[in-house]
């Protein structure tokens, strides 16, 4: 917020993929300000794995809403384990 009227913003991202995410592209998970993410979009689509029905990239919501959906992936993930 105290950087919000020098026009700087933040976005928080969940990254997942590990070493083929690397290889191929990984699932971003970005949350933040819708604007900031529209400024950031194109790229992210671009970097995001690709599948048959587009990029595995979406904005999520509010700061903080992409790192709580990878707090999740990582819960069921573990849990299968």
């Amino acid at each position: 917020k105290e950087l919000e009227p020098k026009g700087i913003q933040f976005i928080g991202m969940g990254i997942s993929g590990g070493e083929e995410g690397a290889r191929n592209g990984p699932s971003l998970m970005p949350g933040g300000p819708r604007e900031a993410f529209d400024l950031l979009e194109p790229i992210l689509m671009k970097c995001a794995a690709q599948v048959s029905d587009g990029a595995c990239a979406s904005y999520l919501g509010p700061i903080g809403a992409g790192n709580y959906v990878k707090m999740v992936h990582n819960g069921i993930e573990y849990g299968d384990m």
